[in-house]
């Protein structure tokens, strides 16, 4: 049920045709060497996920579905990025999204939850409609303690700009 709680219809004026609701999604996926018995559930549980806003309505009319995707943790990525890369945009390309979603591989292990946050938050574009809904799926089994980036600090930026963190613990 969280897609009935998050996609809540709102009150809206009489006799006017309401505007398609705005949907954009991260997905954070660990791809480093601790995933490899897990990568494909992974996967799997974040199409779902991606499935399910796609079929979801508000008052009546399917959102305006925007997702991206990030692979972290891998060590073929550079170090200096902190194992980290944007694999997709922000777009609508559904299909794009499920085939290099399902390519990624696993290598490596060091996983930088809250700079993999952060990169989320602050290279992909956002919508600034106040209405929409702006959430993070992150994927991962490693603590969020690794790296750099304090998660506390990167989940606080997050909640500033409206934007939903979620974890996905596999194991």
């Amino acid at each position: 049920g969280f897609c009935l709680l998050l996609l809540a219809p709102t009150l809206s004026a009489a006799h006017t045709t309401p505007a398609a609701p705005g949907v954009d999604i991260a997905l954070l996926l660990d791809t480093s060497n601790s995933m490899d018995g897990l990568i494909n559930q992974a996967k799997s549980q974040l199409w779902t996920i991606v499935q399910e806003f796609a079929a979801a309505k508000k008052a009546g009319c399917a959102p305006t579905l925007r997702v991206a995707l990030f692979e972290y943790g891998n060590t073929n990525l550079p170090a200096r990025e902190g194992y980290i890369r944007q694999v997709v945009p922000l777009g609508d390309d559904l299909d794009a999204l499920s085939e290099a979603l399902f390519a990624l591989q696993t290598k490596g292990g060091d996983e930088y939850c809250g700079q993999v946050i952060d990169e989320a938050i602050t290279r992909l574009d956002w919508t600034a409609a106040a209405d929409s809904y702006r959430a993070i799926f992150i994927a991962g089994n490693e603590p969020f303690t690794q790296g750099g980036v304090d998660f506390h600090d990167s989940c606080g930026r997050a909640v500033e700009r409206s934007i939903v963190v979620n974890t996905i613990h596999c194991g």
